[in-house]
């Protein structure tokens, strides 16, 4: 596919052009990111085993994990409408602090002992919450900052950079849980939270790019207001949806991610604790393998991968993403879920990354961040539908079974896709 030249003036509004600091600013907010991204794994690596303390119940604890993603489906285009209309580093801002408000009340609550089911729901609903705001705007906001020619280089950074920090968040989670106890896994994460709310108020406000200039709007009552967001709602939507390459894109993500995101959180973690015998900190160690192997592969793509044809990539990603689920159904020790977790990472930067790209790449500028929404909708909206429903088929289920049976049916997206020849001449 030959992509459309960008529009008449924009070398004129480049970073290049307007704001020799882009580097600074780019390093402040790849900083707060990968602060950020540390504790993400700690709260990833704490919160299943917590929901099944608090709820006693795999399926309870599945939905509980469900709603960590939520957000995403229920908010997520409104959300990138909200992101298209306000500064996005102010955005960020204040997606960050509640996060770290959200995260950092579940220790207390816990010390305190008003830890319940329903007081769990509500931390990591307002943390999904502020999620689903964050992820479109860095996202819309990277191509602010960064020159064309660079994209395809700061999405690999940043990839590598978040896989890396998510490495070594397990590693540290299995060294603080004996000492501190895995409750303040969350401690730590809500820690995270606000250094990169520090990193954020730093960025030069100089550095985003004279095209994403708000416009000052009139005050509007509630009705007219919802109408106007729902109808940049549409047109969000009506972009992505006008090219086909997304539209396609769109409907596998959907289907893969529905299909198999739950043996990532629910079963995985279940594995570990009903196979193996073992807690936390074993799932911690496991983890730490995952997001090494996702490094390596994110490391490869940025040296010999940033040319290759970005929709084949994508399309045997997928596969792969179902396939090597299947030798977890085979593991019995530690070190054998270790090296299964490597392997089945290899795959997931093919997807991501050159996603990324051709998101920045095909939709413009002032939509990126409804572009993204709409994509965390199909991604983490259908992470909350199959955590959920893995945790319902894990009450009758073993772990084993899931990965032999889901792994096989979440490659067959990928398969389908090679059909569509808009999304396989893709470069």
């Amino acid at each position: 596919m030959i992509l459309s030249p960008p529009p008449a003036g924009d070398a004129a509004l480049s970073p290049e052009a307007e704001s020799p600091s882009w580097r600074r600013a780019l390093a402040l907010l790849w900083v707060g990111q990968v602060v950020s991204h540390l504790g993400d794994s700690l709260f990833l690596v704490g919160i299943f085993f917590l929901a099944l303390e608090v709820t006693g119940s795999k399926s309870a604890s599945g939905l509980l994990v469900a709603l960590n993603f939520l957000p995403a489906l229920a908010l997520g285009l409104f959300a990138g409408a909200f992101v298209d209309r306000h500064d996005r580093r102010r955005v960020m801002i204040a997606a960050d602090l509640l996060r770290g408000v959200a995260v950092g009340a579940i220790p207390l609550l816990r010390l305190s002992g008003h830890l319940g089911a329903l007081a769990l729901a509500v931390a990591m609903f307002a943390l999904s919450t502020g999620t689903t705001l964050f992820n479109p705007a860095i996202k819309a906001l990277i191509p602010e900052i960064t020159p064309r020619s660079h994209l395809t280089s700061a999405a690999s950074i940043f990839q590598i950079s978040e896989f890396g920090a998510l490495v070594l968040g397990p590693a540290l989670g299995a060294l603080a849980i004996p000492l501190l106890g895995s409750i303040h896994l969350f401690s730590l994460d809500s820690a995270t939270f606000f250094l990169s709310a520090v990193c954020l108020f730093a960025l030069p406000a100089d550095a985003r790019r004279l095209a994403h200039r708000v416009a000052p709007r009139p005050r509007l009552p509630f009705g007219p207001a919802l109408a106007a967001i729902t109808a940049e709602v549409k047109a969000g939507v009506a972009a992505m949806l006008a090219s086909p390459v997304m539209r396609i894109l769109l409907v596998l993500i959907a289907i893969d991610n529905s299909i198999i995101m739950g043996l990532a959180h629910v079963a995985t973690p279940l594995l570990v604790k009903e196979t193996l015998g073992l807690g936390p900190a074993a799932y911690a160690q496991a983890q730490t393998f995952f997001f090494l192997g996702m490094v390596a592969a994110s490391a490869g793509f940025w040296l010999f991968g940033r040319r290759a044809p970005k929709g084949r990539t994508i399309l045997i990603g997928i596969v792969l993403d179902g396939l090597t689920f299947i030798p977890l159904a085979f593991c019995h020790t530690l070190g054998q879920v270790q090296a299964a977790l490597f392997f089945h990472a290899l795959s997931i930067p093919m997807i991501i990354i050159p996603r990324t790209v051709l998101v920045q790449q095909l939709i413009p500028g002032p939509l990126h961040g409804r572009a993204f929404s709409l994509l965390n909708v199909t991604v983490f909206g259908m992470m909350a539908i199959s955590s959920g429903l893995v945790g319902i088929l894990a009450e009758s289920v073993r772990p084993q079974t899931l990965f032999l049976v889901l792994g096989t049916v979440g490659a067959m997206p990928g398969l389908i896709g090679f059909a569509f020849r808009p999304l396989t001449a893709t470069r």
